[in-house]
């Protein structure tokens, strides 16, 4: 991430743009080492629709050799063979097990299970524009990937340490203009995010004894959730969050604190003891 917040929210500008309600993955460890991975995509039913259409022009400018493959595959946000390939990046000993259809009234998505072996070897991505889906030739540029990492020792308590993707704070400019917000991209930036929540965290099995997590709940650390509907409550918040642009993780933990709706793990290096 080349700006803390500034990259994030772009990131997610990315997955708005996709039509992406909610993004969510849990990681659910075992004190064997072993565990799952449940991630969940809501997309809204006309974006859907959209990117049914879109699927159907688009196979239809390569002429009449590519229409009826095109037309034997309608897109759907649930693709089992594109969930396995996933599951094949998140490192060796990941497996798809199941995944199934959600829909309801704002929008229709899958809720997909991972298996893992050994934590050591999970990978998890963080980026949330890697999970929205994609329609349309391949732009030919790799996705930026920022990786959650693991490692665990087995005990009582059993010791997990999460390596969190390290953000590069840049030294702010002082004679660089500050530029006032535009009200008009401000609100539309408002309505794409609306209804929006990312969330990315761990649950262990067991009861937590020790943790430097900021954020803890019974037996789940929450790495990084946004809900956009509390943040978007307050405009002025809005803009300033992605605006700012901290020189270092203290300064970050300031300003995370008066952010409603915003949970970001700062630290390098997350410890979790449980049993």
């Amino acid at each position: 991430m080349k700006r803390f917040f500034p990259s994030l929210v772009c990131a997610l500008v990315a997955v708005c743009l996709a039509g992406c309600l909610q993004i969510e993955k849990t990681v659910k460890l075992k004190a064997d080492g072993s565990g799952t991975v449940e991630e969940t995509m809501v997309m809204s039913k006309a974006m859907v629709e959209q990117m049914k259409q879109m699927g159907k022009q688009f196979a239809a400018g390569f002429g009449a050799e590519a229409k009826p493959k095109a037309e034997e595959k309608e897109f759907s946000l649930l693709d089992e063979n594109k969930l396995k390939q996933e599951a094949a990046q998140m490192g060796e000993g990941v497996t798809f097990v199941s995944a199934k259809k959600i829909s309801t009234e704002s929008g229709e998505g899958y809720t997909a299970t991972y298996a893992f072996t050994d934590i050591n070897k999970l990978k998890l991505d963080q980026n949330p524009a890697s999970a929205a889906p994609k329609m349309g030739p391949a732009s030919g540029q790799p996705e930026k990937k920022e990786i959650i990492g693991f490692q665990f020792a087995k005990g009582n308590p059993a010791t997990l340490t999460i390596k969190m993707p390290a953000p590069d704070f840049k030294k702010k400019d002082a004679a660089a203009k500050k530029e006032k917000p535009d009200a008009a991209a401000t609100q539309m930036a408002m309505q794409f995010f609306k209804d929006m929540k990312i969330s990315i965290g761990v649950e262990v099995a067991g009861k937590i004894v020790e943790t430097n997590a900021g954020n803890r709940e019974g037996s789940r650390v929450t790495l990084m959730e946004m809900d956009f509907n509390k943040l978007l409550a307050d405009p002025k918040k809005f803009a300033e969050f992605t605006e700012n642009e901290p020189e270092s993780l203290e300064e970050a933990k300031k300003i995370l604190k008066t952010v409603p709706g915003v949970k970001m793990e700062t630290s390098p290096l997350v410890t979790i003891k449980f049993q």
